[in-house]
Formats: structure tokens, C-alpha cells, sequence
């Protein structure tokens, strides 16, 4: 009976064999069934290769994405002490432009006529952050906010066109930048148009007379010659 005890030392390392080499060909260690969510067989690809291997084309080499990555449109960079001259329709977003209009609307007046409390304004949030925080150039029409102090307006809206705000209805926020000027405008000029110079920021103003968008600390405001 000597050499029947001898056999579980002696087939013991030749299962232990058997079952390390079954472990390196399919992952799984014998005797335990693969997980339900992992494939005991390797799944063959849509190109006729095993799962996880490059085509034979392609092995080795680094594949391409199927849409290279397309770089983010970069904003126009102001040289020092340049002036941007814009237009209205450059404070509209691009998708907007297309519906742009210089024409005012018609006035509006209630019962009470000028009297009465001010036009509905079209709101709206968009703007053109292409000329946020650039030097620009505007040309407009003032609309005083609060009362002249020594004959100056200092506090003001610029809007496209005249009368806006008290007898045509306010043009929509981005249509309108709320202007602060240390310089000011003659109470007796307000009539006139003005270019209007100073960099633009990006802030909403609301008052009783409407809503801007855009704010700006005026540099230079300058009559509008025809």
C-alpha cells in the first residue's frame, strides 16, 4: 500500500500544472464558470480579428479619431490703443443679424399720450461676446437717465435710434449700452447723435426706461457729423 500513498504527491504538481495552463489559455481558473457578463470565448470583431486586437491592417500603428478635433473659434485680439468702429447689428449675435432692421418702430401712446408710462420693451439675453471687453466706437442717440447735474447728462443709454425709450418703444437690451461719461452731455444737445467712444463690457443695467445689456465708461463722446 506504500505506493498507493505515494500517488497524491505524485499527481499533485501535474494538476496544479494542468490547471495553471488552462487559466493562461482562456482566463478562467478550471472548475469556475466566467462571470455572466464576460465571454468565456474571445468575440470576433466586425473586421474578422479576435476582441481587443487591431485588424492586421492597422496593427502597430496609431489609429485616427473618426472626427479630428476641430480647434475653438479664438476672439479678435485688440492691438494697444486701437479703436474698433461698430455698427448696431455688430452688438446682435450672428444668428440674429440676419433679422436686423436700422428702421425704428413706430411710436407708441396710450390714452394718456406722452404722458403715459413708456413702451413694452422686447426682452432678451443675448449679445456678441466678440466685442465684450473691447475699445469701441459707437454712434447713437442719448436717452438721460436721472437728472442733469450743472447742465450735464452724465448717466445715459445709447440706442440706435431717437426717441427711443419715450416716444418709440425701447429697442431690446442688446440694442442698448448703458453709458457713464465724467465729461457729460449739454441737457440742451441731447437731440443730436453722438459717437461714443470707451471700452464695452458685458453687464445688464434696468431702468424704469428699459434694459441694456452692454455697459460702458465713455473715453470721448463726439457730435455725429452727417
Amino acid at each position: 500500500m506504500g505506493w498507493l500513498s505515494a500517488l497524491p504527491r505524485f499527481f499533485a504538481p501535474a494538476a496544479m500544472l494542468a490547471a495553471s495552463l488552462a487559466v493562461a489559455a482562456t482566463g478562467t481558473p478550471t472548475g469556475k464558470s466566467a462571470p455572466a457578463s464576460v465571454s468565456s470565448k474571445p468575440a470576433a470583431s466586425a473586421t474578422g480579428g479576435r476582441a481587443g486586437t487591431a485588424p492586421a491592417a492597422t496593427r502597430g500603428s496609431k489609429l485616427k479619431p473618426a472626427h479630428p478635433k476641430v480647434a475653438p473659434k479664438s476672439k479678435p485680439k485688440q492691438k494697444p490703443g486701437e479703436v474698433l468702429e461698430v455698427d448696431w447689428s455688430d452688438l446682435l449675435p450672428q444668428n440674429e443679424r440676419a433679422q436686423y432692421s436700422a428702421t425704428a418702430p413706430p411710436p407708441e401712446h396710450g390714452p394718456l399720450g406722452e404722458g403715459g408710462p413708456p413702451a413694452v420693451q422686447r426682452q432678451t439675453t443675448t449679445f456678441n461676446e466678440d466685442v465684450a471687453d473691447m475699445v469701441i466706437r459707437l454712434p447713437g442717440f442719448v436717452v438721460p437717465i436721472g437728472v442733469p447735474r450743472g447742465g450735464l447728462i452724465t448717466e445715459f443709454f445709447l440706442v440706435p435710434y431717437i426717441g427711443a425709450c419715450i416716444h418709440v418703444p425701447p429697442p431690446p437690451p442688446n440694442q442698448m449700452v448703458y453709458v457713464q461719461s465724467a465729461d457729460g452731455i449739454a441737457a440742451d444737445a441731447i437731440h443730436e447723435a453722438y459717437w461714443v467712444t470707451g471700452k464695452i463690457h458685458v453687464e445688464s443695467r434696468t431702468t424704469a426706461l428699459g434694459t441694456a445689456a452692454y455697459a460702458m465708461a465713455a473715453s470721448k463722446v463726439e457730435r455725429y457729423e452727417y
